[in-house]
């Protein structure tokens, strides 16, 4: 059986990338009013959810905290690269992650993610890369506005029989926070994760699909669910160790609908810093419900994919964080529209 290989000038890159603006982010810290945004929030589930609904015609990275997401599981036939973009429009309740009086706010939250994905030589581990650049903009909370630069590098074991079988992965996740428009960096964080992802997937007469390689051609409910721990390092302090339980389940509704809910679930114990030992607690249910927009209407099939196979996504999410430092519980909830296109090269 001929396996893919690895294209290795593509490692060494996106390798490269990921070291290159971890060291940038250590060499530029400095402080801002908004690093409660830095320490706890951002966008990084919201997205997660939009980029892992069952949508097998708009190209996505296999790279997701969610099992659902289309070939999370399943090895690169050939090395490929992906671009998303997505272009939210939001209501936002708390723009600052405030405990009380933060912003009510409409919200623009576009996101730009280059991925890369490939197997190791002829091994059953797949590696994949990213880099994505994110803004978040409020029409009536303009001190919360902040940017983000997020690469991640992953190493996940794939079955290459059977694309619902347990699936170890260990990746590494930067984020740099910054001033807008990417202008101070005032906060990194580095994430290492170890977990298990697993998924179950069903036919629509809820039958269990067999096992293979690619189930997703038959595949209409998928349920699932990714566990770990994660270290997290962070300049400024505190640093911090989680656990997540992350279970999700999609619906493939019909060639142009589907249906998507996760449920993230993070306890995190923070490291002592100025006297304090922080345990926080976050709950973050997530529901999307996407439209793919018929080819028809674009101009066919090779017009559609020049146009990145676009669909409408109707999300709503909330970020529930409680703490034993009552300054640090938020809740927030965003509902909105957004627009998402993907190619693949």
């Amino acid at each position: 059986m001929n396996r893919p290989r690895l294209a290795l000038p593509c490692v060494v890159l996106f390798v490269a990338i990921v070291i290159f603006a971890a060291t940038w982010a250590g060499m530029a810290i400095g402080q801002t009013a908004n690093s409660n945004a830095g320490l706890q929030g951002g966008q990084d589930g919201l997205f997660d959810a939009i980029l892992a609904t069952p949508n097998y015609k708009t190209p996505g990275l296999p790279d997701s905290g969610l099992t659902t997401a289309p070939g999370l599981e399943q090895a690169a036939p050939a090395p490929q690269f992906t671009l998303n973009v997505l272009a939210p429009a939001l209501f936002n309740s708390n723009a600052q992650f405030l405990s009380s009086g933060g912003s009510k706010a409409f919200e623009g939250s576009p996101l730009v993610r280059l991925g890369w994905a490939s197997q190791l030589f002829d091994t059953p581990i797949r590696l994949s890369g990213a880099a994505s650049f994110e803004t978040e903009r409020f029409v009536n909370g303009p001190d919360a506005a902040i940017d983000y630069i997020r690469p991640s590098a992953r190493a996940q074991y794939i079955n290459l029989q059977d694309d619902q079988a347990f699936s170890p992965y260990l990746s590494y996740v930067p984020r740099l926070d910054f001033d807008p428009t990417f202008a101070n960096n005032f906060a990194t964080r580095q994430d290492l994760n170890l977990g298990i992802d697993k998924v179950f997937n069903f036919d629509g007469a809820f039958n269990r699909v067999p096992a293979a390689p690619s189930s997703s051609s038959a595949t209409v409910w998928s349920f699932g669910f990714n566990v770990g721990a994660q270290r997290r390092f962070r300049d400024p302090s505190p640093q911090s160790y989680a656990f997540f339980f992350i279970p999700s389940a999609s619906y493939v509704i019909s060639d142009q609908w589907n249906a998507s809910f996760s449920m993230a679930i993070t306890r995190r114990w923070f490291e002592e810093f100025e006297g304090l030992s922080q345990r926080n607690l976050t709950w973050e249910p997530t529901g999307v419900a996407e439209y793919v927009i018929p080819a028809e209407w674009l101009g066919g099939e090779d017009a559609t994919r020049w146009r990145g196979t676009p669909a409408i996504d109707f999300v709503a999410g909330l970020e529930r964080n409680w703490s034993n430092i009552s300054g640090r519980e938020y809740s927030q909830w965003r509902v909105g529209l957004v627009f998402k296109t993907g190619w693949r090269f």
